[in-house]
């Protein structure tokens, strides 16, 4: 298995890729609870450390799979437009709270034709800077929801677009579906595939019970590589990444068309949101301690 692993890694380094999306700045602020203050009912945090800010969002996508490609491009937004600042426990890395600042009234139309890459990545989080695409058929499309487009941001919203291939996570299929399922069957996964997706491949997050994948006619599921969890934000964004590139090389076994998507995610759970990039060497040194 480490040979194919090794094999697909190869195959990744002649491919030419754009990814294209919204660039979120994640910053953190190191607190430590205080108490409640007297004068109203809300709590009290002091800070212990210096502001920490990360690229997220499509930049974050493009920066794990620099090193793996042969070339890679990025057009995204300004970087201080999105900044999503978290307030977490010194000790344990909790968030206390989170404070969200979007400029997103600037956005500029973008024209892509997607025949000019291997592998166009269209990483949507629903703030606009999607809704400015001209793009022709082919991509790879994850439609991003989150607190900010809670039922706004449905893949639905590109059914007219033929893809690639498309991520969900369970929310998002459930929101696509209009109703509350756990995907543990394979009607309903095959259901979730027919719904307005139009896509080649569907690949479907199901938290910890791993990940489904689908072209329509078999179904083959991954499991879940456990690992000291840091931090999960930002694992599904790395899961999509190369789930992407997995679809876009030849001869994959598809029992293994989920393998080193989530092991990239599983390994990017072991810090802090985005504060390091997924490389094909930390990559193929954490596959090794799982398979032989």
């Amino acid at each position: 298995m480490i040979n194919k692993i090794t094999q697909y890694l190869n195959s990744f380094s002649s491919l030419s890729v754009l990814v294209i999306g919204e660039t979120i700045i994640d910053e953190f602020l190191a607190v430590s609870y205080e108490g409640q203050s007297m004068k109203s009912i809300c709590p009290v945090y002091r800070v212990e450390g210096d502001r920490n800010a990360q690229q997220g969002g499509a930049s974050a996508i493009a920066n794990h799979l620099r090193d793996f490609v042969k070339k890679l491009d990025v057009i995204t937004n300004e970087n201080s437009e999105i900044v999503k600042t978290r307030y977490i426990d010194r000790d344990d890395k909790k968030k206390h709270v989170e404070i969200n600042k979007f400029e997103t009234g600037k956005f500029k139309p973008i024209k892509v034709r997607t025949s000019d890459y291997d592998v166009v990545i269209v990483a949507d989080f629903g703030h606009g800077f999607c809704e400015q695409l001209s793009i022709t058929d082919g991509f790879h499309l994850m439609s991003q929801t989150n607190s900010n487009n809670f039922g706004f941001n449905r893949m639905s919203k590109w059914k007219k677009y033929t893809k690639k291939s498309v991520c969900l996570d369970l929310r998002e299929a459930s929101l696509q579906m209009n109703k509350k399922i756990k995907f543990e069957t394979p009607a309903e996964i095959l259901e979730l595939y027919n719904y307005e997706m139009n896509a080649q491949h569907l690949f479907l997050t199901i938290g910890r019970d791993g990940s489904a994948y689908t072209d329509g006619e078999e179904i083959f599921r991954q499991q879940t590589f456990e690992s000291k969890i840091v931090d999960t934000i930002g694992a599904g964004d790395t899961f999509y990444a190369f789930a992407c590139l997995m679809a876009a090389i030849d001869q994959v076994d598809k029992n293994d068309i989920m393998l080193l998507p989530a092991l990239a995610a599983s390994l990017s759970t072991t810090w802090l949101c985005n504060e390091k990039n997924v490389t094909p060497q930390t990559l193929f040194n954490y596959a090794s301690k799982f398979i032989l």
